[in-house]
């Protein structure tokens, strides 16, 4: 009797497409709803676009479902590199300091594509943050990661912060002399200064009201930013750099508020100088010229304004619409005088241009939308 033989199942001997890869997260996100505005599916991908999706997974810190929703989105044309301003001004930054060397991404926080749904901290440079230096916060992936400003920032950034020699007053005794993040200096694409360039500034918040003040005197090379540690403090022995061209010849009243108005920033008035420069060491001033824009413990405010008082006379004006000159805070030379409250409001000397008078600049808080 014959015995039935089993024909052998057919074997294609070209081999399956070595490129074929199944997305199997990208069908269980969109069958939950996590997608959007993409279907994601499963296909073939030659191997170049499957190296260029893992890629851009391994750069990101992704999935590689998450990768090529994320590629697929911005051959669309759905991304932009920065984020969609928001409706209403933010209460408080994307970011909070965590310790006088440390600071995190806030829990809960989306910027551009990225969720964060825990308090997330930020790297910082391996070297350790430099004393006076500005920084700024790049979301990279599923991390955050600090780099030193030395310019204005770009869209790159997603905020920044200034890492001052010294901390915050938290009375009316000055601060302390240990290098800190100052935690009112932190700001994001959303919350920060009105100006084009929020480096080196602090927020202040008194009487309902916030807005932001240079936590250094002007130095006399202003041009890459009005406030900066280390430098020689503008004065009239030093005038500041004018923008058109060599120095201007004096720092007086007009030069002062020609030189902020060149950064998109303007002048104290009198209750935005009291309020400021409040907590330092009161009926107080420096022993000397203090020369260069930095530390000086005692006359340091609760917001970190630095050499807030007793160091160099600050041109403000009076806070009326004729905005009169006005001199904040007393210099090295007023012994016992220096402090928040010392002023001559609508001075009669706006032409004024001395070694004792320097200027700080201040901006309005954005209010995006």
């Amino acid at each position: 009797m014959n015995k039935s033989r089993k024909v052998p199942r057919k074997i294609d001997a070209k081999p399956k497409h070595r490129g074929r890869r199944s997305i199997a997260r990208g069908h269980k996100d969109a069958r939950r709803g996590k997608q959007s505005s993409l279907v994601i599916f499963s296909g073939r991908f030659d191997h170049k676009t499957f190296a260029g999706i893992k890629a851009t997974a391994k750069q990101e810190d992704i999935s590689t479902a998450e990768a090529l929703r994320l590629l697929a989105r911005k051959a669309l044309g759905f991304l932009t590199e920065t984020a969609a301003p928001a409706s209403k001004a933010a209460a408080v930054p994307s970011f909070v300091v965590t310790g006088r060397g440390s600071i995190a991404v806030r829990a809960g926080v989306r910027i551009g594509r990225r969720s964060f749904a825990k308090a997330t901290p930020i790297r910082l440079p391996s070297a350790g943050l430099e004393i006076g230096a500005d920084y700024g916060i790049v979301i990279k992936g599923k991390t955050a990661v600090a780099e030193k400003l030395t310019r204005a920032p770009s869209d790159k950034y997603a905020g920044g912060f200034h890492f001052a020699p010294g901390g915050n007053a938290t009375a009316d005794r000055g601060a302390d002399d240990k290098p800190a993040i100052n935690p009112l200096s932190v700001w994001d694409r959303d919350f920060r200064p009105a100006c084009p360039d929020p480096r080196g500034m602090t927020r202040v918040e008194a009487d309902g009201k916030t807005f932001w003040v240079d936590i250094y005197l002007l130095a006399a090379d202003h041009l890459a930013g009005t406030s900066r540690f280390g430098l020689t403090i503008a004065d009239g022995n030093d005038p500041p750099e004018d923008p058109n061209g060599g120095r201007f010849a004096k720092l007086h009243y007009a030069t002062a508020v020609a030189v902020m108005a060149h950064h998109g920033k303007g002048l104290l008035a009198p209750d935005e100088f009291y309020a400021a420069a409040a907590g330092v060491t009161e009926r107080s001033s420096a022993e000397s010229n203090p020369k260069i824009t930095g530390l000086d413990a005692a006359r340091t405010s609760k917001f970190g304004l630095m050499q807030a008082t007793g160091n160099l006379w600050a041109w403000g004006h009076d806070g009326t619409s004729a905005k009169r000159a006005s001199i904040f805070g007393g210099s090295w030379l007023n012994g016992d005088y220096g402090g928040s409250r010392c002023a001559s409001v609508a001075c009669r000397w706006p032409d004024n241009s001395d070694e004792n008078i320097g200027a700080r600049g201040r901006s309005d808080h954005l209010q995006p939308g």
